[in-house]
C-alpha cells in the first residue's frame, strides 16, 4: 500500500473514533452487463456547515424528529450536495450523476436509523449504463466538497477493492474496467426457408411457366387453323 494512503487511513480513522471529521465513502461497481452502480455513505455535516469539522456528529434524532416535509427538503439538500461534489469521467468525459436514492442511516455499522443513533449518515445509491466506447472510470472529487473522500472501484465478479484516499479538489486514479469496448449489436439473421419450402416454390413456379408456355402455343395454333366464315349471297 502506498505511503502517503497508509498515513491517510491512519489518520483519517483516528480522527474519525474522535468524532472530528466527517467523511464520505464510495463504493462503484462494473458489471458484465455494461451497466455500474454507486454507493455513496457520507456524513450529512458536510452540507450543513461550510466547515463539517466544526460541528459535533449529528444524532439520528435530528432527522426523525423532522416533519415529512422537513425530512424531504433535507434530502434534497443532500442530492444537491453530491451532485456538486461529486463528477463522473468516463475516458476524460465528464457525466452527471445518475438519479440518487437517499436514506438515513446509523453511522456506526451502517444499518437502518434506529432510536438511539449517535451518528446519523445518509447512504444514496444510484446506477446507470456504461456510456458507449468507455474503458475507464474517475471520480472528480470538488473543491467545496469540504471532507475527505474513500474510493473503492471493483469489477462485479471481484471480491477486493483497492482504496483511494482523495482530498477535496483531487481526481481519482483511472480505474480500468475493461481492456476495450464491447463489439457492437450484431443484427439478426433473416430466417432461412426450409428446404421443403424452397422445392415446392420452384415445382410451383415451373408448372406456372410450363401452364403459361402450353396455353400460348394453343393460342397461335387455333388462330393459324380457324376456318374463314361462309360469305353471303350478293
Amino acid at each position: 500500500m502506498p505511503l502517503r494512503l497508509l498515513f491517510a487511513l491512519i489518520a483519517l480513522s483516528g480522527l474519525l473514533h474522535a468524532h472530528n471529521v466527517p467523511s464520505m465513502t464510495i463504493e462503484s461497481r462494473f458489471k458484465e452487463n455494461g451497466n455500474f452502480d454507486l454507493t455513496i455513505n457520507f456524513d450529512p455535516r458536510a452540507f450543513l456547515a461550510a466547515d463539517p469539522r466544526t460541528l459535533p456528529p449529528v444524532a439520528g434524532s435530528w432527522f426523525s424528529d423532522q416533519s415529512p416535509d422537513q425530512a424531504a427538503a433535507t434530502l434534497e439538500k443532500a442530492r444537491d450536495y453530491l451532485r456538486q461534489s461529486v463528477g463522473l469521467i468516463f475516458n476524460g468525459r465528464p457525466i452527471p450523476l445518475p438519479e440518487l436514492t437517499l436514506q438515513p442511516i446509523d453511522g456506526a455499522d451502517n444499518t437502518p436509523l434506529k432510536p438511539d443513533t449517535q451518528e446519523l449518515h445518509l447512504l444514496a445509491k444510484c446506477a446507470g449504463p456504461v456510456p458507449d466506447g468507455a474503458t475507464e472510470f474517475q471520480i472528480a472529487f470538488a473543491k467545496a466538497a469540504a471532507i475527505d473522500l474513500i474510493l473503492l472501484n471493483a469489477l462485479e465478479s471481484a471480491a477486493e477493492r483497492r482504496p483511494q484516499v482523495l482530498f477535496p479538489g483531487e481526481t481519482s486514479r483511472p480505474f480500468v474496467f475493461r481492456t476495450s469496448p464491447p463489439p457492437p449489436p450484431v443484427a439478426a439473421a433473416a430466417p432461412e426457408r426450409s428446404t421443403a419450402s424452397i422445392i415446392i416454390f420452384l415445382i410451383t413456379a415451373t408448372a406456372v411457366f410450363i401452364g403459361w408456355r402450353l396455353l400460348s402455343k394453343y393460342r397461335h395454333f387455333h388462330r393459324g387453323h380457324k376456318k374463314p366464315r361462309d360469305r353471303k349471297p350478293e
